[in-house]
């Protein structure tokens, strides 16, 4: 697996389906019914299924970033909406996100749609259950650090604000979402080495821009 598929949409997918764990939690101590942001099963989470064109240059694109990292290469790579659907619709590394998550990318935000279990949680009042919902984020990586903009969460018909989410989640600055997202990377077993070779990652209008660096 190569270490853009195991670091950055494991960042994307796996990073936000935990800290959409922690914020579902911070609802349920709030004293608000789970219920009505989680569901007892998944999701089809619909995506449009890539051409073959699609799927090929989406791939070179993604072999052109391993490939950079792996020869410690300085270099710049854009992903767009279409090339990281096109992954996650048909690369084997990611068939565990398959009718599971998609990703659009506008104005510099991203939006995920993602069904995902939350037994990684350790509230057990979430144990069992699913996240079903939708969430705009800003995203950067510069610096060794991950900084989050939280704008919307919606999950079973309620739409959470970025005010409500900062407010009810203000001991997490940014060093503490930046240690979230680099512990799930580490779970993954990419380890250091994908942050050490990649310089940044940001949203940029309707791309993703990853740029590696030399050692």
């Amino acid at each position: 697996m190569g270490c853009f598929a195991k670091g950055c949409l494991t960042v994307l997918v796996i990073g936000f389906i935990f800290i959409a764990g922690v914020i579902c939690s911070g609802w349920f101590v709030f004293n608000k019914v789970v219920n009505n942001l989680t569901s007892a099963g998944p999701a089809a989470v619909q995506i449009e299924q890539p051409s073959e064109a699609q799927f090929q240059a989406a791939e070179k694109t993604l072999a052109r970033l391993n490939q950079a990292i792996a020869n410690k290469e300085e270099t710049t790579i854009e992903f767009t909406s279409a090339d990281l659907n096109a992954l996650l619709a048909r690369h084997e590394d990611f068939k565990e996100f398959r009718g599971r998550a998609r990703i659009d990318l506008a104005d510099s935000m991203m939006t995920i749609n993602v069904s995902a279990p939350l037994e990684a949680v350790r509230w057990r009042r979430l144990q069992r259950r699913w996240f079903n919902g939708t969430a705009r984020f800003g995203l950067t990586y510069s610096s060794g650090e991950f900084h989050l903009d939280l704008e919307s969460m919606e999950a079973g018909g309620h739409r959470l604000s970025g005010v409500f989410v900062s407010n009810t989640f203000s001991w997490f600055d940014d060093e503490g979402w930046d240690d979230i997202l680099k512990g799930k990377i580490r779970d993954y077993g990419t380890g250091d080495a994908f942050l050490e070779q990649v310089k940044s990652i940001s949203i940029v209008g309707d791309k993703m821009v990853v740029k590696t660096q030399k050692d």
